[in-house]
């Protein structure tokens, strides 16, 4: 007879203090694709702590919601959710290597589906790797469809390039906020007047798909340490590939919900 380990509720990670959060951050990290590895907020030093301060407000002015599956020791699975207006979007899902196939995925993505419905959301959103096709799958069971897909591709030339012209619009905020949690998004003016927003984790950074890119991302090192660099190009459809080395494609998907009756 095989032995049920799916069992198991879903609970909030409600305290700042908890333990759990480190815990947590590292298994948001190793769903991460490896190519990706150090590129996003989850691989930040302090994202534990930005977690921490996230739950500190009332839960009812919250936008991040962390559900989770405990073990006798420790997580077993979780969910990171970000409440947007009208929709919640699934920033990361993790199940221990030891648990998977047990259905703990279906089971939180079940409870967001539930969790939607009571905050009174239209929709759910997650981007997903294309690089695993059994996600994807599971999504396409649970009701999501394919709405747009991006690409992170490698920028060349940092090094070598002039840097762009840029103001800073918002430095004393990203500076706090890198130096409190290891990662934070600065915006930039450029000389013809757009602002553009330039996502720094660690000593990585990711510039906007554009002919300027890597003289975007050679401003950025004058003001912070950078050793790597990449870019996103979304598109509804398949796209030339860009310069540089690809590391990966992501699917954005959606799950419209039901209406409530009013």
């Amino acid at each position: 007879m095989r032995l049920d380990l799916t069992a198991g509720e879903v609970d909030t990670l409600d305290d700042a203090d908890d333990p759990a959060l480190v815990e947590a951050t590292d298994l948001l990290a190793s769903s991460v694709p490896q190519a990706c590895r150090g590129l996003v907020a989850y691989h930040a030093g302090g994202y534990w702590s930005y977690l921490a301060a996230a739950l500190t407000p009332p839960v009812d002015a919250r936008t991040v919601i962390l559900r989770a599956v405990r073990g006798p020791h420790g997580l077993r699975a979780v969910a990171d959710w970000r409440l947007l207006p009208g929709q919640l979007l699934l920033n990361g899902i993790a199940v221990r290597d030891d648990d998977r196939g047990r259905g703990l995925g279906s089971r939180l993505l079940g409870d967001g589906h539930d969790l939607a419905v009571r905050l009174g959301c239209r929709a759910l959103l997650l981007d997903v790797s294309l690089d695993n096709p059994a996600a994807h799958r599971l999504y396409l069971r649970h009701g999501f469809t394919d709405l747009t897909r991006s690409s992170w591709r490698e920028v060349l030339g940092v090094e070598a390039s002039t840097p762009a012209s840029i103001r800073l619009v918002n430095w004393p905020a990203f500076a706090a906020h890198h130096t409190a949690y290891g990662f934070g998004d600065l915006t930039v003016r450029t000389v013809i007047g757009d602002d553009v927003d330039l996502r720094v984790v660690g000593t990585a950074i990711r510039v906007p798909a554009a002919p300027d890119a890597a003289a975007l991302a050679a401003a950025a090192s004058r003001l912070v340490e950078i050793d790597r660099c990449f870019s996103a190009t979304t598109g509804t459809d398949e796209r030339p590939a860009a310069a540089g080395t690809e590391l990966a494609r992501f699917v954005r998907m959606r799950c419209t919900l039901a209406a409530t009756p009013g």
